[in-house]
């Protein structure tokens, strides 16, 4: 596993140091019990090992889809989940982008949003309008296949996407 280092000099204006440290031996358990599997939770910490685990074959894959999104130069990419589906992938991508990313000039990447969160009809009829004008993709993220919150907002902008483009 690599090493996760933390820069706190922005925290130290608000937190005094010494207030941080001593956490240090309550990170340290709790850093050891996920390693060994022991905590709370521990039958859903597949992600503890990866990346290491994730093998060439699923990168490459990762990659070459990421390659064939930026081809067709759509403007919104849509990630449908709930849940720790949606908030695993929200959380990598907040973490690696701008704190302000909207408002960054993003070149070829697409921006993207949220879908399936939620069944509020006023979000999805939003995002419908705001859709017209755009060229986009979607993706489900989703462990069951059967949550209602996305597979509704699935079916539904499925829908758009084949009226705006076709079946194809």
């Amino acid at each position: 596993m690599k090493t996760l280092k933390i820069d706190i000099t922005k925290v130290l204006g608000f937190v005094p140091e010494e207030n941080i440290l001593n956490f240090q031996k309550e990170i340290d358990q709790h850093h050891k019990s996920l390693l060994n599997k022991t905590g709370k939770g521990n039958k859903f910490l597949g992600w503890v090992n990866l990346p290491e685990e994730t093998g060439e074959d699923i990168i490459t894959s990762i990659l070459e889809s990421a390659r064939k999104i930026r081809e067709k130069k759509i403007d919104v990419f849509i990630v449908i989940g709930i849940g720790g589906s949606y908030l695993g992938a929200r959380a990598v991508i907040e973490a690696l982008n701008h704190n302000f990313s909207f408002l960054v000039d993003k070149g070829n990447n697409p921006q993207i949003i949220y879908a399936g969160q939620n069944i509020g009809e006023d979000y999805l009829s939003d995002l419908l309008e705001v859709l017209e004008e755009k060229d986009y993709a979607l993706t489900v993220i989703s462990k069951s296949g059967t949550t209602t919150e996305p597979a509704l907002a699935f079916r539904i902008l499925k829908s758009h996407l084949e009226n705006k483009y076709g079946k194809k």
